[in-house]
């Protein structure tokens, strides 16, 4: 009887520790969280959850300036890229009825896209490794292009007669391309129009009711978010309109958090589509590509991720779920270009006890970021050039010959970046005037790189 009052005692005593933790390490990330989207600016959504629970869920900050609209957590996003993972279910459901196949070529559901010199898959398309060249890059005096509405054929127009940029499946390479094209395969697979399919095949079963390709039905506009950018910083406005045709999926944090259960307990979505979804696939050499279809496949810590953000002319997003942890953090702002994957991967670190560092907003020197502006090349190499640009508030390191592969500057300290798409770091170097004159990017060893312009 002692010994099993010992053992009582004991579990009592590490369940209140753990609860303790946990209130603990949510109190930190609340406090980040008010530090980070201060209440008379647009904001985010933040949802955490440990297996079936939500353990968080808050809203920070304004959806709208004018009006002046405090955020809700029920309020509905533009996810962006986000949306990428939806689109693969829905074609990985196709393949499941037989109405599709992953080694089909592309013409064979879109005939008015051009035979390359090579045959470009359905699975090429899903894992980013087909070659087809990015599009749509839209300028701020073209932000009309963004209210009309486009049928799949329409986009496909924009890159349909551009060359390969490599042979399908040699490299890996992330194209919006890539979705258009599926976005087509589901209309003609289906017989349906893709948000059709998606309300009938995806939202409803999983209970999504404020989920939609474009505006939900039967939402209250009062509920949509108001998408911003921040192009000097601290001043803020409205990003432009966008049709249900360019702005994929709108949906919440708790619509997600249904998502991202459905994904773990494979009932609606299958053990077929979950895996293909997230297990990492390989170009022809058998390196991997970190990503599966739909999702990057990566690591917090040492801890296995399945992930994806989006970034969309005023809004950016991500979702981060920890498998081996069964945690899953979602992250919604209406600004572009904000920091949301940082954001994820700071909660996830926090959550499983191994934090990493990050900066307040306060403490980025956003203004030095005009002295890294340039382009460089390699010391012993000046055909090998890449531009450092910045995009709102964003430092982006750009590559000269394929400007498809631009990764995010994170600032890490003074001078000293970090890369997650590239998997470097970079430091800038200054002379004795402080003048920024080149770069030391470590990747896989350590390379110098000369300020040219």
């Amino acid at each position: 009887m002692k010994h099993i009052l010992t053992i009582l005692i004991f579990l009592l005593t590490t369940t209140l520790f753990a609860q303790q933790k946990e209130t603990q390490q949510l109190e930190t990330i609340d406090q980040f969280l008010t530090d980070e989207y201060p209440k008379n600016e647009p904001g985010a959504v933040v949802l955490i959850s440990k297996g079936d629970d939500i353990l968080f869920q808050k809203a920070y900050g304004l959806a709208s300036l004018t009006p002046k609209r405090k955020l809700k957590t029920d309020m509905i996003f533009r996810i962006g890229s986000m949306t990428k993972q939806f689109t693969s279910a829905a074609v990985l459901q196709l393949v499941e009825q037989g109405k599709v196949s992953l080694s089909d070529t592309i013409q064979q559901y879109v005939p008015y896209y051009p035979v390359k010199e090579y045959p470009i898959t359905i699975h090429h398309l899903l894992s980013q490794t087909s070659g087809v060249p990015d599009f749509f890059d839209v300028d701020e005096d073209e932000f009309h292009l963004l209210a009309k509405e486009y049928t799949p054929k329409d986009m496909i127009a924009y890159f349909k007669d551009e060359r390969l940029l490599f042979e399908p499946g040699s490299k890996w390479a992330y194209s919006n391309s890539n979705y258009s094209l599926l976005n087509a395969v589901i209309e003609k697979a289906s017989g349906m129009k893709k948000r059709t399919y998606m309300e009938q095949f995806i939202f409803n079963p999983l209970g999504m009711k404020s989920s939609a390709i474009g505006d939900p039905d039967q939402v209250k506009k009062k509920r949509l978010v108001t998408g911003h950018a921040e192009d000097v910083p601290g001043i803020f406005k409205e990003g432009p309109a966008m049709s249900n045709s360019v702005g994929g999926v709108r949906s919440t944090a708790y619509d997600l958090f249904l998502w991202h259960r459905a994904l773990h307990d494979k009932t609606v979505l299958s053990e077929f589509v979950v895996s293909q979804l997230t297990t990492e696939k390989k170009i022809h050499s058998g390196e991997g590509t970190g990503y599966g279809y739909g999702f990057f496949l990566r690591e917090l810590q040492g801890s296995p991720t399945i992930q994806h953000g989006g970034n969309l002319f005023g809004f950016t997003t991500n979702g981060l779920y920890l498998p081996d942890e069964d945690i899953f953090v979602c992250v919604l702002s209406n600004t572009k270009f904000d920091r949301t994957p940082d954001i994820a991967d700071y909660i996830g670190s926090i959550l499983i006890d191994k934090p990493i560092v990050i900066k307040k907003k306060s403490e980025i020197k956003r203004d030095v970021y005009k002295e890294y502006i340039g382009i460089y090349h390699l010391k012993e190499d000046v055909n090998k050039r890449f531009g450092i640009e910045l995009f709102d508030t964003m430092l982006v390191m750009v590559p000269l010959d394929a400007r498809e592969n631009a990764g995010i500057l994170r600032p890490i300290s003074d001078d000293y970046f970090e890369s997650k798409e590239a998997k470097a770091t970079i430091t800038f170097t200054r002379n004795d005037a402080q003048e920024v004159i080149g770069i030391t990017v470590e990747q896989n060893g350590t390379y110098h790189f000369v300020r040219i312009e």
